[in-house]
């Protein structure tokens, strides 16, 4: 009977893991326009790699789509592997130098309004399909000006029935939403809704995930670079695949769980970065062993080679409002409280350090940030947060 019982958990164990990290991953790979093969590399290489961690699952973290995004701003994702490798490999030589990375809760709230909001500005685009371009803050908040307001309404509509559900779901549902995430509900209900009301591909008047099975030959052409005569690159290219890999590796770091294992989260990083995915962070989920994990891949899989098409037809606004609910989401908005009562000086640091996330890039306001942590240290700053 013990048995029989443990293999229910496993089941219901694996569906929720596959829900969560397959689609959170065809959400992120949308978003930054990129082919969902990069999805299916990151979610079977985390669900393969969580057995090792324990009471936790890899999954991506959205705030990983800024500093990725740097290098996405050449059209070519042939440098991505590089980045995501080198970010892993810092991260694992500094996991040690944790304490240097755990920042004042001034600075904390900063970094993480900081990344929300550029999440927001990056992907508002994609929400109401208004068609901007801009790989910083400053530079799709321009474009935006530029171009005006012109959504595209059917788009905005399903976007919003995301929003709504991303937000209502968890607390109207609490105990459905431990087995049926809010990221996998949020979005099967626009996808439906698009079936329904836009049952040819063809003519579908809003943005969509696209084709699933085309594999990325931009990614093909890092490893093999004779397909590639024109693999030649600036050195401003080089040098923002530095700035995106140490940011990688910041945001890493400083979003570290004290009970993270180093190896795991490094192995499922390096991983993915050489077969074409993203990297990952850590989240709490109970009951996953490997039974689950065997299960889920599984369901990935023939999800991915089997209702293809289907999944393709999910609408890109509802993909990208995911990634930007999950941004406000991480967000410690009780910090952000006491830190604006608790006076002028860390009032001043929490905007400071937001205000270099809007106008300058993601490397150089983590950067930023971590020298005003520093600072605070010497000058014995005492609230601080993991």
């Amino acid at each position: 009977m013990l048995k029989i019982k443990n293999y229910k958990i496993a089941v219901i164990s694996s569906i929720t893991a596959f829900l969560f990290v397959f689609l959170y991953s065809v959400s992120f790979a949308a978003s930054l326009q990129l082919n969902i093969w990069y999805a299916l590399i990151t979610s079977v290489i985390c669900l393969i790699i969580s057995i090792s961690e324990k009471e936790a699952l890899l999954a991506p973290n959205v705030y990983f789509a800024v500093p990725l995004l740097l290098i996405l701003s050449y059209n070519t994702n042939a440098l991505l592997p590089f980045c995501i490798i080198t970010g892993a490999v810092l991260y694992a030589l500094f996991s040690k130098k944790a304490d240097f990375f755990r920042l004042h809760s001034s600075v904390l709230c900063g970094v993480t309004l900081g990344l929300a909001f550029s999440v927001t500005a990056l992907l508002t685009t994609h929400y109401f399909g208004i068609g901007a371009n801009g790989f910083t803050v400053i530079e799709i908040l321009k474009n935006y000006r530029s171009l005006g307001f012109h959504p595209n309404w059917r788009g905005v509509f399903f976007g919003t029935i995301t929003l709504f559900a991303m937000i209502t779901y968890p607390f109207k549902f609490r105990k459905a939403s431990k087995y049926f995430p809010a990221e996998a509900f949020s979005l099967l209900l626009p996808l439906i809704l698009n079936l329904w009301l836009n049952p040819d591909k063809n003519s579908s008047p809003i943005n969509e995930t696209g084709n699933l099975f085309s594999l990325p030959a931009e990614f093909l052409q890092f490893f093999l670079p004779s397909l590639n005569t024109n693999f030649n690159f600036s050195f401003d290219v080089y040098l923002n695949c530095i700035f995106a890999s140490i940011s990688v590796a910041c945001i890493m770091l400083i979003f570290k769980s004290p009970d993270e294992r180093t190896d795991s989260r490094t192995t499922a990083s390096v991983l993915t970065g050489i077969t074409g995915g993203f990297p990952s962070s850590v989240y709490p989920f109970r009951s996953y062993g490997l039974i689950s994990a065997v299960l889920a891949v599984l369901l990935t899989v023939f999800s991915y080679f089997l209702f293809g098409d289907i999944l393709s037809r999910i609408p890109l606004h509802s993909a990208a409002v995911v990634l930007i609910m999950n941004a406000w989401k991480s967000v410690p908005f009780s910090d952000v409280a006491k830190t604006f009562k608790s006076g002028f000086s860390g009032i001043i640091i929490t905007i400071l350090i937001f205000v270099l996330f809007i106008f300058t890039n993601v490397f150089f306001a983590l950067v930023a940030a971590i020298i005003i942590n520093s600072l605070i240290k010497l000058k014995g700053g005492a609230e601080y947060e993991g």
